[in-house]
């Protein structure tokens, strides 16, 4: 396999005039840049519509992609809407709500405009993509309920309904609206990512291991989680116990599968989740995929992740079925903390590679011996979405620390330069097909560019954005040259 790099930048991170990445011109601009500097990869997180706390890990489908991210202007181009005026183009941090209130009213003109000049328009995009119905109906439901829980729901909302079909005029104009989202959005990744193809650009996608509680994947298919009979809330969800991120676990909440109907019927919803994002994506992370060995079951009742038990995942007899169902589809193993030595053996069975983050792997004594964390099948990283950026967490470091780390990389003769640019040459130099660099690393930012710090709700997290492209500009010619360098082009 051909040695690469690439770059971890979230969509919604990119320059917009509206306050929001999108799959407009600025994503094609960003793609240009990359390709100058001689990159072949992007990795973008979850494309999923967010929830709680702006989590693209708490996403309301597996399927859905957010509408935040259509290109208005690219509507503007097909006569579906007159110029729309910029709207928070230099915000500092990324305003959700704002956003989405302000491209609502456009968005509504534009499906309002293409139905009347083609009524017919949504019956290929239905027929391809037949789990939209029941998206259409949680969403429906959803906004008449002020987008509270489905769990809060009137009862003949709450339950699910299999073949969705609103009965009154104006709910089904209002069911169409979110399918005709889901067709423009899909249209325009698609025409991204074909753009993307062309200059030799693989786009990696974030799949979260797990979906959401309050998400169409549950309220459309509750006999694969375990929830309460009564209530229909989770009766145990997921996280993991103490770690580096956190002294008592993280207690994420997302409900718990239940692997035993799964398995059942050979997997069928999780093949569907990896099928439709390998349809989206060159290459799929698969988040958390130590939980295809054995997953951390938490009580619901229990306030903390502390205490509780490992159980057995059947990885072994998935992964056979997903390859026999799709074997073109490219998996990276997201395969970091504390694991026990049969999640390695998982995942090496597989020939998945799995990932290797200095922040968590560098040591003085490693590279003095100059051994490797992984074998040559790693993808490298500094840090991920989940880590400070290369200085912030460099900055976090007592002195002593500090200075053991700037020694080994004097021994392992790394360029000279700050902190951030030294740790991307050690990176880049190392035995793996695929380096990793975070936008913000690359940019040189502090702990002010870090995108999430795990276990943590804040209006922070998720929330970085770049208002312009000038300092990537200004960081194409030495990285073009630094991937000629070490071999990467």
């Amino acid at each position: 396999m051909k040695r690469s790099s690439g770059i971890l930048c979230p969509v919604a991170s990119l320059p917009s005039r509206f306050g929001v990445g999108d799959f407009g011109v600025n994503a094609r601009k960003f793609l240009d840049l990359a390709k100058q500097s001689g990159f072949s990869l992007w990795q973008v997180l979850p494309l999923n519509p967010i929830g709680y706390g702006h989590s693209p890990y708490q996403p309301f489908s597996s399927f859905a992609i957010d509408e935040m991210y259509v290109d208005l202007d690219e509507l503007t181009s097909r006569g579906l809407l007159d110029k729309v005026p910029s709207f928070n183009e230099n915000a500092d941090r990324i305003p959700y709500e704002e956003v989405k209130v302000f491209k609502s009213a456009y968005l509504h003109k534009a499906f309002e405009k293409e139905m009347r000049i083609s009524p017919r328009c949504l019956v290929s995009f239905r027929n391809s993509h037949p789990w939209v119905e029941k998206w259409a109906l949680f969403m429906l439901n959803k906004r008449l309920e002020g987008m509270k829980g489905w769990s809060t729901w009137r009862k003949d909302r709450k339950e699910c309904i299999e073949k969705g079909s609103p009965r009154s005029r104006i709910g089904k104009e209002r069911a169409e609206y979110e399918i005709w989202l889901q067709m423009t959005l899909y249209r325009q990744w698609s025409e991204l990512r074909r753009y993307a193809n062309s200059l030799g650009i693989r786009i990696i996608g974030d799949v979260p291991f797990y979906v959401g509680y309050d998400s169409c994947d549950v309220w459309a298919n509750q006999s694969y989680f375990l929830l309460d009979k009564n209530t229909k809330e989770p009766a145990w969800i997921a996280g993991v116990p103490p770690d580096y991120f956190s002294a008592t676990g993280q207690r994420w909440g997302n409900p718990i599968y239940n692997w035993k109907k799964l398995e059942k019927e050979d997997f069928s919803f999780l093949i569907e989740r990896l099928k439709r994002n390998g349809e989206l994506y060159d290459v799929i992370r698969l988040d958390h995929f130590r939980a295809f060995d054995t997953y951390w079951k938490i009580p619901a009742k229990c306030p903390t992740a502390i205490d509780r038990e490992w159980i057995l995942a059947p990885g072994y007899r998935f992964f056979e079925v997903l390859q026999d169902k799709c074997p073109d589809i490219e998996i990276i193993a997201e395969d970091l903390g504390e694991l026990r030595p049969h999640v390695d053996i998982l995942r090496q069975h597989f020939e998945f590679p799995g990932m290797d983050v200095i922040q968590f792997t560098f040591e003085e004594s490693n590279i003095k011996k100059k051994k490797e964390h992984k074998d040559f099948d790693s993808v490298v990283y500094v840090g991920t979405h989940d880590n400070d950026t290369a200085l912030g967490f460099f900055a976090s470091l007592e002195k002593e620390d500090q200075k053991l780390w700037s020694k080994a990389l004097d021994d392992a003769k790394v360029p000279d330069g700050e902190i951030n640019e030294r740790l991307i040459n050690f990176a880049m130099e190392k035995n793996a097909n695929y380096v990793i660099l975070t936008a913000q690393d690359i940019l040189g930012l502090g702990n002010e560019g870090r995108i999430n710090l795990p276990g943590v709700i804040n209006d922070i997290n998720w929330t970085w954005r770049m208002k312009d492209f000038k300092g990537l500009e200004a960081k194409v010619e030495s990285l073009h040259k630094l991937n000629k360098e070490y071999d990467r082009l």
